[in-house]
């Protein structure tokens, strides 16, 4: 049942892929759908959570959100803000309805957007102390040079002086091409890597 739930999602993203390049002016356009349908199983989210030193006063973003359940987790385990980002309205309403009947509505927040949009445009991926990223091998070999120029690169341009600080960047699935990870793991087949970036 997995393996053709992945193989509908790939279709899925090879169809939307095909239809975003048709309707975009640009040469470098991305995908719309680049997330999986099967949700990272919450196994790996109580391994992981621990990892990522989260407090309250820290801000995570969930890149292809799905329903939710890693911004939920976070909340749950240190009242942390989260940001879900994801294009599949089926599951947003999932997440929503699970944040909703949580009473989290304050600090947990989604948001109907392409993963890459939102990583180009978005202030708030810069705001990040933690990104959690489930996309397919093709997505990741594009959001990874997308992620270094908006964390580490223009990040260090800016005019401003701001103090520096460590971003957690929690891969499942599969790495990020040209990243070292600090830590890696196979949990029930699914590798996941834990990159730290210094800013």
């Amino acid at each position: 049942m997995k393996k053709a739930l992945l193989l509908f999602a790939k279709q899925r993203f090879s169809e939307m892929k095909a239809s975003h390049e048709q309707q975009s002016a640009g040469p470098n356009s991305s995908s719309q759908l680049a997330a999986p349908i099967s949700p990272t199983p919450n196994l790996i989210i109580e391994a992981f959570l621990p990892r990522l030193n989260l407090n309250a006063d820290s801000f995570l973003v969930d890149l292809g959100c799905g329903d939710g359940r890693w911004l939920i987790a976070a909340n749950e385990h240190t009242r942390c803000r989260c940001l879900g980002i994801d294009v599949d309205q089926d599951r947003l309403r999932v997440a929503q309805k699970s944040i909703d009947q949580s009473g989290l509505q304050e600090l947990v927040k989604i948001r109907e957007q392409d993963v890459f949009e939102f990583v180009k445009q978005s202030d708030d991926i810069v705001k990040a102390d933690v990104i959690v990223i489930y996309l397919f091998r093709e997505a990741m070999m594009e959001i990874g040079p997308m992620l270094h120029e908006r964390l580490v690169l223009n990040y260090r341009n800016d005019e401003d002086e701001v103090p520096p600080k460590r971003v957690h960047v929690l891969s499942v699935g599969f790495g990020l091409t040209g990243w070292t990870q600090a830590y890696e793991e196979k949990i029930n087949g699914i590798r996941v890597y834990l990159y730290n970036l210094d800013q």
